[in-house]
């Protein structure tokens, strides 16, 4: 059963034979899991490879393992999706992050707009990163993946727009567009391999917000007649797009 264990790990940790595992997935499998020499597990390079590696020996901060197999990860999607999503008040924000993540999504950009209510201070962003960036790894390790999504910050909407033209196709989705189904727009472009995803905070996005991304080459689309919550909106229109591109759910 121990197999079913999944870590990321550094990729330089890793060798034909041989791999190390330090930091926080050498705690988990010491102190929490409680794993064992001779017990399997299953490690992550982030580069989209996974190995069956078996416990040969445990310190306090140090797990070495004996690589048993190496193969590529069947886990990671052909399309590159990434996810802008304006700053959602409270905790809605791991939400989004955890299952997005599940779903298979590449990046996810952190944007401030104007009509953000939350409005992290300086000082602690950093630390709100991380957290986003470990629930990203928890949920990409449960999940089957062989890679952890980038988390990115954005201070202001406009910074957004240079990544909006750097994607074939990037999609916003406004409460203010009612003629253009995000189904439409998919299935007219199946062969894409990367595109972008702009979700608006609780308030929406301002009007000055969306010219700014149809400038840049965003396409407004609508989700559907009724008004979805920010978090709600992030993770069903990411999995529409998966269905529509990659065949899954």
């Amino acid at each position: 059963m121990s197999r079913h264990y999944r870590f990321f790990v550094d990729a330089e940790q890793i060798t034909e034979e041989t791999a190390l595992v330090t930091g926080e997935p050498a705690r988990q499998i010491t102190k929490v899991l409680r794993l064992k020499e001779g017990d399997d597990i299953c490690l992550l390079d982030n580069l989209g490879n996974e190995y069956d590696a078996c416990i040969t020996s445990l310190s306090k901060n140090a797990v070495t393992t004996k690589i048993l197999k190496k193969k590529e990860c069947i886990g990671e999607p052909r399309v590159q999706l990434t996810l802008a999503v304006c700053l959602p008040k409270g905790d809605k924000l791991d939400l989004i992050v955890q299952k997005c993540s599940e779903l298979g999504i590449s990046n996810i950009t952190v944007v401030l707009s104007e009509r953000c209510v939350a409005r992290p201070d300086s000082d602690k962003i950093a630390g709100r990163i991380n957290r986003w960036r470990r629930i990203a790894t928890e949920a990409a390790e449960q999940s089957g993946r062989g890679r952890i999504p980038v988390i990115e910050y954005m201070e202001d909407f406009f910074s957004l727009t240079d990544a909006i033209r750097r994607h074939p196709i990037s999609l916003i989705a406004w409460e203010g567009e009612n003629r253009t189904p995000i189904k439409e727009v998919l299935q007219a472009n199946r062969d894409v391999e990367s595109l972008m995803l702009v979700v608006g905070p609780e308030g929406g996005l301002t009007q000055q917000e969306v010219d700014i991304a149809v400038k840049a080459g965003a396409k407004p689309v609508t989700l559907g007649k009724r008004t979805l919550r920010c978090e709600t909106a992030a993770i069903a229109a990411c999995a529409a797009i998966m269905y529509e591109l990659e065949g899954e759910l």
